[in-house]
């Protein structure tokens, strides 16, 4: 009887849970889809690139899905603040999807022509004007800050994605990716000397992003053992609140740079 009682506790709190995400009103995919449309163009006139208009260039994103419990506090966060939190040009928020993306430059990507790979500059450009090949990111190399994750394909130097990523779609010379999810529910108990698959510590040989790019957005104490992923806009500095402090967090300005793309959730 106790276990019945729980069971009913538990399937009324989610369906209430549930109820009051799905009573705020809600922009639909199509509206989505055309304000996502004009983002993607915002954004990439924010690219200060460096080679002539014409050459290919290459932009991704990660989505980060924002769990049912957490949806009320997000948006009513996000949309309070919605002028500071649009300062940073690489989010943009699904309210249909209820996906937060963040955009960034390809940086480094490899991908074919010729018969070999070439590689991308910082920006995610090329200096060529097309490509012969249909344009997959296979992976980029290894360095001293990127070396790869459980989750990557790891061989001669280079990092590969186990799943080759195609473009979804294309802006002029500009391509799109779109790189899966990332997941802000990892272990944050790290340590340099055991490092957790898939996540930015094991990316960066055993450093956060704060420490292996030099980025220290402040707000809250640095925590050298895991990912700062909490200490962005108004933040509170509380690591079970991520979801709603991720925008502006050292980890959000790593991703939005091109550091992390190859990480795999």
């Amino acid at each position: 009887m106790l276990f019945f009682f729980y069971w009913i506790l538990y399937l009324g709190t989610s369906a209430l849970i549930w109820t009051t995400a799905q009573a705020r009103p809600r922009s639909s995919h199509g509206v989505i889809k055309r304000e996502l449309g004009h983002f993607e163009e915002r954004y990439i006139n924010t690219l200060n690139y460096k080679l002539h208009n014409e050459t290919v260039k290459l932009i991704g994103y990660k989505k980060i899905k924002i769990p049912l419990e957490e949806i009320d506090a997000f948006e009513d966060h996000y949309f309070t603040n919605y002028a500071e939190l649009q300062k940073f040009d690489s989010n943009f928020y699904d309210q249909a999807s209820i996906e937060l993306r963040v955009y960034f430059p390809v940086a480094g990507a490899l991908i074919e022509h010729q018969g070999s790979m070439i590689e991308a500059n910082e920006l995610g450009e090329f200096e060529i004007k097309d490509v012969d090949s249909d344009y997959v990111v296979l992976g980029r190399k290894q360095s001293g800050r990127v070396q790869g994750v459980q989750g990557n394909i790891i061989k001669d130097g280079i990092i590969y994605l186990a799943d080759q990523a195609h473009p979804t779609h294309q802006i002029g010379n500009v391509f799109v990716y779109d790189f899966g999810y990332k997941s802000l529910d990892h272990n944050h108990d790290h340590s340099h000397s055991k490092r957790s698959s898939g996540t930015c510590i094991e990316n960066h040989g055993g450093e956060n992003c704060s420490d292996a790019y030099n980025i220290h957005e402040g707000r809250c104490p640095e925590n050298h053992q895991v990912c700062m992923d909490y200490n962005g806009y108004f933040t509170d500095c509380k690591k079970e609140n991520k979801y709603l402090y991720f925008t502006g967090s050292d980890c959000y300005v790593s991703l939005s740079k091109g550091n992390c793309w190859n990480e795999i959730m």
